[in-house]
């Protein structure tokens, strides 16, 4: 998978988007350097769950963030940066807007995404009822918006490791179809707040998104 560069990389843009929208908020960027792995066997604190982490980001989610991403492709010569803003537009809307190194903009409402490059001066619109993999992994998202961990877990082996102080939350997807899309998705933040997003493909690709809050 190329990202940015094929039809193939639109299913990990979008997931990515959307995953974004659940985890819609997030501190000072931290380094990927501090964001040292964690075994997956590792329990969860006792008396803190995964149901308290996601009501917890759930209630705290920001309109607006500023985002980091450096995608990691073997097609790629070097890490692909980009950077820009994401905001998340009542009831159901999101819009990824990427600022540089050059102008793209995503626009999610309802079943319709919305794709538009100011720099090739093109646009295209993605009907979700074409992609039911995809459908289904945003599916999985909205519902949990609504702090329904159970509907996640339908669609995730999800792990939670750490502490509520640092911790780690690891998706794993259980449908075939959706692992045609995303390997493992890991977030990484402190108490209520995401600092980290890690998505890997299927062909070894991966992208990580570093969020902040705050003025440019």
């Amino acid at each position: 998978m190329t990202f940015g560069k094929s039809t193939n990389s639109w299913p990990l843009r979008l997931s990515a988007l959307f995953l974004i929208w659940l985890f819609l908020q997030g501190p000072a960027p931290t380094s990927l350097a501090q964001l040292s792995p964690q075994s997956e066997d590792e329990a969860e604190s006792p008396g803190w769950n995964v149901d308290q982490l996601i009501e917890s980001l759930a209630r705290n989610r920001q309109a607006e963030v500023r985002f980091e991403e450096t995608a990691f492709s073997n097609l790629l010569t070097r890490p692909l940066k980009t950077h820009g803003i994401l905001r998340f537009i009542p009831p159901a809307g999101l819009e990824k807007h990427i600022i540089a190194p050059h102008e793209e903009r995503y626009l999610v409402e309802g079943d319709t995404v919305l794709f538009e490059s100011k720099t090739k001066g093109t646009s295209r619109t993605l009907s979700l009822h074409d992609y039911p993999a995809l459908r289904a992994f945003i599916e999985a998202f909205r519902s949990t918006l609504a702090n329904d961990v159970g509907t996640l877990r339908r669609f995730y082996r999800v792990t939670l490791q750490g502490e509520p102080g640092r911790w780690v939350l690891m998706l794993r997807p259980l449908d075939k179809s959706v692992q045609e899309l995303v390997t493992s998705i890991r977030f990484s933040g402190e108490r209520e707040q995401v600092s980290s997003i890690e998505i890997l493909a299927p062909d070894g690709d991966r992208s990580v998104m570093l969020i902040t809050t705050g003025a440019p």
